[in-house]
């Protein structure tokens, strides 16, 4: 046999060697690795039938925390940290429990982990060690650290560890998205004052789109769940030369009203926690900036402020009445919603101007004006009607129609037009009569208006000269 051939035979034959011997050593890896993971898990079975009940009573408040801090302290081996991080975190805390938790992990030692890992600075340990803990290999393959470090914001933001927001703030910057989420979500969820600026910094660099910044989303998920009282922060965002900043900070800003005035089932503004500062800037800037997109959201803020907020001669009525009159139908369209709100002050006397909007070329606008003065009440629902009768609009009364449909007033209607057939309320039954729009008409005569409004309805309506219509009336005088 040729030396060549021999040669490449031997070649050939050392590369399988190799290969079996790799692929041997990895079948070795995975079994041994299989028989850890099972004796893991049924070391974690007998620890949480141990342990799991002192626990729940800590957490319960019916043991104290010394001798559960002691039981606990008697878990030993490699996977310690790991079975303790399991036995404390194995159901989400109810705000009473935080602070007992917190109490627990921090004199474990738990807290210190966290902290350690979050930062990359892992450790060291033997192979074998790593091997025996799920998640031991994470810390050995530098791609997959970022689980590590992305779970430690996360128990710390479960436990409320409020000393840990500088290290938070730093893993807003680290290289892997997941890690950098996750630490936005624990500052959200500790609402750390000092922390705040560092959002707003990340927020800026998000929507300047800097190399490795935050994501948008992020960021401002995490910067609407403060406060409303740390939006003092972002008034130098609200005056930025860049439109896209005042942009996002007005969005921010429309969030956390909406948020407090959730919570606090208010929705006027209180001046401790929207600064006369903000005040100024949403009634004298935001209100004409150039970006409509600005206004749009400025709207429902500047609806939020009470009557005496400034003491220009702009206030909150007569800006609204601008934008309600803006170039921009989708700064109209958040303008008549923000006055649709439940407002301390009374917005009747805006019912002139938001009647006005009945007749906007945009569909969205008088679908939401008609909305608006439903809202309002009695006196919005009179100037609804009255426009009904008196518009010649085809487009309007058609939206004033549906709205009135899907309100559910049509029972009400029908029994004010049983009492007066001869007043606003009858010609607004024939202003549904004459657009067609009669199958909620029929659909209550039928089933839920009484005999009067059914009989004066087949009375006004028995000779119409669309023969339609004197088939709708003879249906329901059949019935």
């Amino acid at each position: 046999m040729p030396l060549f051939a021999q040669n490449v035979i031997g070649l050939v034959l050392a590369i399988a060697a190799i290969i079996l011997l790799g692929t041997g050593f990895l079948i070795a890896v995975a079994i041994g690795r299989r028989f850890e993971r099972e004796r893991y898990f049924r070391r974690l079975d007998a620890l949480r039938e141990q342990y799991g009940p002192a626990v729940r009573a800590l957490l319960a408040g019916r043991l104290d925390h010394k001798s559960v801090l002691d039981r606990l302290r008697s878990i030993s081996g490699p996977d310690r940290v790991y079975m303790l991080e399991r036995l404390c975190l194995e159901q989400k805390p109810t705000p009473a429990q935080r602070p007992v938790l917190r109490r627990l992990c921090e004199d474990l030692g738990l807290v210190e982990v966290w902290r350690r890992d979050l930062a990359g600075r892992f450790r060291e340990e033997s192979f074998v060690d790593s091997l025996s803990r799920p998640e031991g290999l994470l810390r050995r393959v530098r791609r997959l650290t970022f689980l590590v470090r992305a779970r430690s914001a996360e128990n710390l933001r479960l436990i409320r560890h409020a000393p840990s927001w500088p290290l938070l703030v730093k893993a807003l910057d680290d290289p892997h998205p997941d890690v950098e989420t996750a630490a936005a979500g624990a500052l959200a969820a500790l609402r750390e004052p000092q922390s705040f600026p560092a959002l707003v910094e990340r927020l800026h660099a998000s929507v300047l789109e800097s190399p490795g910044s935050l994501s948008l989303r992020s960021v401002k998920g995490a910067l609407v769940s403060f406060p409303l009282r740390q939006s003092i922060h972002l008034l130098p965002s609200l005056k930025h030369s860049d439109p896209r900043i005042r942009l996002v900070a007005a969005d921010v800003i429309r969030e956390m009203v909406d948020r407090e005035a959730a919570a606090e089932g208010d929705s006027a503004l209180n001046s401790d926690a929207f600064g006369p500062k903000l005040v100024e800037v949403y009634l004298a800037r935001l209100c004409s900036d150039e970006n409509p997109e600005v206004r749009a959201r400025a709207a429902p803020v500047i609806a939020c402020l009470p009557e005496g907020a400034c003491s220009g001669d702009d206030n909150p009525t007569t800006v609204l009445l601008r934008l309600l009159n803006d170039a921009e139908w989708f700064v109209r369209l958040h303008a008549v919603r923000a006055l649709a709100g439940p407002q301390k002050r009374s917005t009747a006397r805006l019912a002139a101007a938001i009647v006005e909007r009945l007749t906007d070329a945009n569909w969205r606008v008088r679908e939401a004006a008609a909305r608006a003065l439903l809202k309002l009440g009695p006196p919005g629902v009179d100037k609804l009607l009255e426009h009904l009768v008196s518009t010649q609009d085809r487009y309007s009364r058609e939206q004033i129609i549906e709205e009135i449909e899907r309100a559910g007033l049509l029972p009400t209607l029908l029994a004010h037009y049983a009492e007066r057939p001869h007043g606003r309320e009858g010609h607004v039954v024939e202003q549904f009569v004459n657009a067609g729009k009669t199958s909620g008409l029929l659909a209550v005569l039928e089933n839920g208006a009484g005999p009067e409004a059914r009989d004066q309805f087949i009375k006004d309506f028995g000779r119409h000269a669309d023969p339609q219509i004197r088939v709708w009336v003879e249906r329901i005088a059949r019935d």
